[in-house]
């Protein structure tokens, strides 16, 4: 492949994950029956949300990506136990923030904040992938879900992207 190819399918990788959010395979949410890697989730699960409870998960998107940047988090770098392990997150991932960082960043006691203004390169980096499985968790309206100790928010069904982008599973 050569330096122009690499550079366009580079731009188009960070393309497809910087306005996104999503969680890597692997990630841990909350639901009914426990901690559940985000690969195993299906429509029709319910899943723990900080702001209404169980809810029913309507729809997971799946995104397969190379080449990609996305933005690690290293345990305990927004807390004790926030995150509990290693987690890659796209970088436009929203992070709900309820301390110092949302009044630094904010002036607010809370912000919803993309993971990818917190990256200080050593606890919080940009990594790039070389192949990576990315999941979007799709509701009815937007919640705030458990993942790994963090609180992330939720996609919705009508803000998702176009269908050449990503693949559904279905229940």
């Amino acid at each position: 492949m050569s330096q122009a190819s690499t550079a366009v399918a580079d731009a188009q990788a960070a393309a497809s994950t910087s306005d996104c959010g999503g969680l890597a395979e692997g990630t841990r949410v909350l639901t009914l029956r426990g901690e559940q890697p985000v690969q195993d989730l299906r429509p029709g699960d319910r899943i723990i949300t900080r702001d209404a409870g169980a809810q029913v998960l309507r729809r997971v998107s799946i995104r397969d990506l190379s080449g990609a940047a996305m933005t690690r988090l290293s345990p305990d770098s927004l807390g004790v136990g926030r995150p509990g392990a290693d987690i890659l997150l796209a970088p436009g991932q929203r992070i709900l923030l309820r301390d110092w960082r949302a009044k630094a960043l904010y002036g607010q006691a809370q912000a919803m904040v993309p993971v990818s203004r917190l990256i200080d390169g050593q606890y919080i980096a940009e990594v790039k992938v070389t192949r990576l499985r990315v999941f979007e968790l799709e509701f009815d309206r937007q919640h705030v879900i458990y993942a790994e100790g963090l609180e992330l928010a939720s996609a919705t069904l009508d803000a998702t992207l176009d269908a050449s982008h990503h693949a559904s599973v279905k229940p």
